[in-house]
């Protein structure tokens, strides 16, 4: 039964009767009564504060300064720092011309990017290492030209940002995903490199929010693992961030396991869906509700249950009835498929 602390007035009307029952006059003619706040008042502070230790004593309750200190001795590496993005561009000029270490060029909209590697340009070409200049999601850009903020000898002023962009900037980890995470780790305090020490281990990565672990992926003795990075313009991971991975399995796996990272193959999930009443807000929120159950239940090996489609759509405030006319039945996500929201139709 939960622990009920007593108010503030209920603990001075309990001391100030404590007076009376053992001292009738003290009330009248001394100054117990002053005595009865100050004291109720001092046992009033005194159980807020064993009420604030009892909730730092579990990570699920506890302030953001604890939490930090329960990552710090439960998780590897603690909370997840916020990361740059990084990519390649192209520049074309003369033959031996350089584009030196610290070179900035900037995107249109003013974001900067930094030479990481010094290029030295052969058959007119070279290929530069970029990296944001500052940290987080922002920095992430899919596409498009880069423009040198100071001019290179011998070399265009304009960089095209290559086919895989520049991302993999991710913001500083949440507080409530550090909360999550250090839950699960006490979930799973066993580390012998089963299913969820993979995952959690996989979610050590900045920029991996998802994981899947997949046994006995090549025959026994082996693990698949399929991850995605929601907070990435696209949530489907590079052959980079797949070798991130793959590099931090590798240092936690057992000797005795081997792990292959692998980036999880998207699948289109559409919806056809007719509602009642029929509006612009409802559209949008029933959207929002199916995106969440894609996230939820859309991993690999998973099945979006159609039961649990209709009750996504019936939960969304404002719905009266509806009609799901696709998908048809359940949906099952293949070994190393990760759903993803496709197109929403409404007839």
């Amino acid at each position: 039964m939960q622990y009920e602390t007593p108010t503030l007035p209920a603990l001075i009307k309990r001391i100030e009767a404590d007076f009376e029952r053992n001292a009738p006059d003290a009330l009248r003619r001394g100054d117990a009564k002053v005595t009865s706040r100050a004291l109720g008042g001092a046992a009033y502070g005194l159980y807020g504060y064993q009420d604030w230790i009892a909730k730092q004593s579990s990570p699920a309750t506890c302030d953001e300064a604890m939490l930090l200190r329960w990552a710090a001795w439960r998780l590897d590496g603690g909370r997840n720092l916020a990361v740059s993005a990084k990519g390649m561009a192209t520049v074309v000029g003369g033959d031996g011309y350089l584009v030196d270490v610290g070179q900035l060029y900037r995107y249109s909209d003013g974001r900067r990017y930094v030479v990481k590697e010094a290029a030295k340009l052969v058959g007119g070409v070279a290929t530069l290492k970029l990296e944001a200049e500052d940290t987080g999601v922002s920095g992430n850009v899919q596409g498009g030209t880069l423009e040198a903020v100071t001019p290179v000898t011998g070399v265009s002023s304009t960089a095209t940002i290559g086919a895989d962009g520049i991302v993999g900037g991710t913001d500083l980890e949440s507080i409530e995903a550090l909360r999550v995470r250090v839950q699960d780790a006490f979930k799973s305090p066993s580390k012998v490199g089963n299913g969820e020490d993979f995952v959690e281990w996989a979610k050590e990565v900045p920029g991996v929010t998802r994981a899947w672990a997949l046994p006995r992926w090549m025959g026994p003795g082996t693990f698949g693992l399929v991850f995605v990075r929601d907070g990435d313009p696209d949530i489907i991971p590079t052959a980079e961030q797949v070798a991130e991975v793959q590099t931090h399995l590798d240092k936690k796996r057992p000797v005795t396991s081997e792990v292959y990272a692998m980036a999880a193959v998207p699948r289109a999930q559409n919806f056809n869906v007719r509602l009642k009443p029929d509006s612009t807000t409802l559209r949008a929120d029933v959207a929002k509700s199916l995106r969440r159950l894609v996230d939820d239940e859309g991993g690999p090996g998973q099945t979006l249950l159609s039961t649990h489609i209709h009750a996504a759509i019936s939960n969304t405030a404002g719905e009266d009835d509806h009609t799901l006319i696709a998908p048809v039945g359940d949906v099952v996500m293949g070994a190393n498929e990760v759903a993803v929201p496709g197109v929403f139709t409404w007839d």
